[in-house]
């Protein structure tokens, strides 16, 4: 069964309306994982369904349980999901892109290595 993508939106409005908690910024890091959606990285199995914890998924093939930020710039971050969906908004959104300068800024960041 094929994921459907979600739909980015192109101004900051329906952004914010859309994309509002981190349970949404999961969902939509899920549906963008694969052409498919997300596949287990042991077996390769198909539809994992959500295991306890943030982002972690059941793969439904191994049963192994892998977190959907695994093997992204995301992994292992201490900063929410929705701060990077915002700094993802931010980054594809500005012409010709965003500084990392401006991207504290915008974000509220206190560390310029986090942006």
């Amino acid at each position: 069964m094929e994921t459907v993508r979600p739909h980015f939106p192109k101004t900051i409005v329906p952004f914010q309306a859309r994309f509002g908690d981190e349970e949404v910024c999961l969902e939509c890091l899920y549906a963008y994982r694969g052409p498919e959606g997300y596949s287990g990285p042991r077996c390769q199995g198909q539809v994992p369904w959500p295991a306890r914890g943030r982002g972690l998924r059941d793969c439904a093939g191994c049963r192994h349980q892998v977190s959907l930020s695994e093997g992204t710039v995301l992994h292992k971050t201490h900063a929410p999901l929705l701060l990077w969906c915002r700094a993802a908004y931010l980054m594809t959104t500005g012409t010709p892109g965003i500084s990392a300068i401006q991207l504290q800024r915008q974000l509220g960041l206190t560390r310029y290595q986090t942006a």
